[in-house]
């Protein structure tokens, strides 16, 4: 079963894109690199969302498109989970994502 969340979908509400800093139709874009069937996703099925990286329209679908070239596929993971690990860091810095007895390092 996929992980769903409302809540961090809309996160992307109102949010630069990671990628090229746009601010433009930016949107929880789902994970489609070649690791996409080991989390979660499948055919016509998304990944987890909390696997999304927030991306303008140009972004997502420039790494959409990357994910159909077989040549490019391990290039495409690797930048799209890159564009993954910096929506992490925005959820977490602004308190989306709490991880409850935990303490912040300054």
């Amino acid at each position: 079963m996929t992980f769903e969340s409302q809540k961090l979908r809309d996160a992307a509400r109102g949010q630069s894109c990671v990628r090229c800093g746009s601010t433009q139709g930016v949107v929880g874009a789902h994970y489609t690199g070649a690791r996409r069937l080991t989390y979660g996703g499948g055919i016509g099925i998304k990944v987890h969302d909390f696997l999304i990286a927030h991306l303008c329209g140009k972004c997502h679908h420039e790494l959409d498109c990357l994910s159909r070239r077989k040549s490019d596929k391990w290039l495409h993971s690797e930048e799209f989970l890159h564009c993954i690990a910096l929506t992490l860091v925005r959820l977490f810095s602004d308190g989306v994502v709490e991880v409850s007895n935990e303490r912040r390092r300054s």
